[in-house]
């Protein structure tokens, strides 16, 4: 009897022993956020509370279940290529999200046909060996492509312009892959529109050949162009810019007129000496390239002359020269220089000569 009792006595200790460890409520919860989105080659920590820190008794464990089946590339399944990924570092109490390990959700490899889902899903437990219940937390990642610099343009610009005009030269433009890391990867080009061959892509050089664009050289044309950054088929990065071809701009002081193609110079005019003048604005065609105006340098008779007194002027918005009211200057002819740089980025230079008489 006596050892019943004592068998008794020690269940009903148990039982307390496991009803004081079953009640010790739930563990802290993560505080992560339910979505995330990131650009492909990027990399973010989340941390977890500092509950969590020193706590041995606390296993961390991540589960892709959720994610759809099958390979998405020639070895991997998307839960292998999740669980590279997306790590824990028990140590620390940190997880790692490394987004070079992914493909940009809502992409379709042109290799296998295979589409990534909308977003990558995770789910991070806790579990205590100390009686506290466990607690979960779910994670939607988004993954982005990446966006790729052209070195030769500024990529400010949403979609950066570059210009070049019919000189029979080829363009060149280089791809810059902005820090991402090249492995097993391969760079083609897209060319949106009608291509017609003109521009292609070797290594990380874009060319545009010498006889691209209007082939009679008298209308600008443009290329779309998409240089793109693919890894096992899928679009990791890319950037849109344009290139413009055009005829030269047309800079001089006179008429223009374009439904004709005429051209009317009016680059030499006679004033009187000591007198104030001021110029019509000088012809700049297309107007949308038109940039600053600066005087660029001035000739009296053939020589270099130093405008001491500062007596001519140029209007920088629209290149009008004037003269100030004077007694300093002499007769004779003053070839006036001026330069412009287009919006293009291409310098043009254009002259303007003042006969002064008495």
């Amino acid at each position: 009897m006596g050892a019943l009792l004592a068998s008794l006595s020690m269940s009903s200790c148990r039982k307390t022993e496991l009803e004081q460890i079953t009640n010790l409520g739930y563990l802290p919860p993560f505080t992560l956020p339910d979505s995330l989105t990131l650009t492909y080659g990027q990399q973010v920590q989340l941390d977890l509370p500092a509950e969590y820190q020193n706590r041995p008794d606390i296993k961390l464990t991540l589960s892709f279940r959720d994610n759809p089946k099958g390979k998405v590339n020639a070895t991997d399944s998307l839960t292998a290529l999740l669980a590279r990924a997306v790590t824990i570092d028990q140590a620390t109490r940190k997880v790692t999200i490394d987004a070079r390990q992914l493909y940009p959700t809502s992409t379709t490899s042109s290799s296998n046909g295979v589409r990534t889902p909308r977003n990558y899903l995770a789910t991070l437990t806790a579990t205590s060996s100390t009686g506290f219940q466990p607690v979960a937390s779910h994670l939607k990642i988004r993954v982005l492509p990446a966006e790729l610099n052209i070195a030769e343009l500024t990529n400010a610009d949403k979609i950066p312009y570059g210009y070049g005009i019919y000189d029979n030269k080829p363009l060149q433009f280089t791809v810059d892959y902005a820090g991402l890391d090249a492995t097993n990867t391969v760079l083609v080009l897209e060319v949106n529109g009608r291509p017609d061959g003109k521009v292609t892509i070797d290594g990380r050089h874009v060319t545009v050949a010498a006889d691209a664009g209007d082939s009679a050289q008298k209308y600008e044309w443009l290329y779309d162009l998409l240089p793109t950054l693919t890894k096992d088929g899928y679009r990791v990065a890319f950037r849109q810019f344009r290139v413009v071809l055009m005829p030269k701009p047309k800079f001089f002081f006179g008429a223009y007129y374009s439904a004709y193609n005429l051209t009317v110079l009016q680059d030499r005019v006679v004033i009187q000496l000591g007198k104030a003048y001021t110029s019509p604005a000088p012809t700049f065609s297309p107007e949308k390239y038109k940039g600053a105006f600066v005087l660029q340098s001035i000739l009296k008779d053939g020589q270099p002359f130093s405008d001491s007194r500062q007596v001519f002027h140029i209007d920088a918005t629209t290149g009008k020269v004037s003269v100030d009211p004077n007694t300093v200057l002499s007769e004779g002819e003053y070839k006036l220089t001026l330069q412009t740089e287009a919006t293009t980025g291409l310098k043009l230079e254009t002259a303007l000569t003042l006969v002064m008489e008495q």
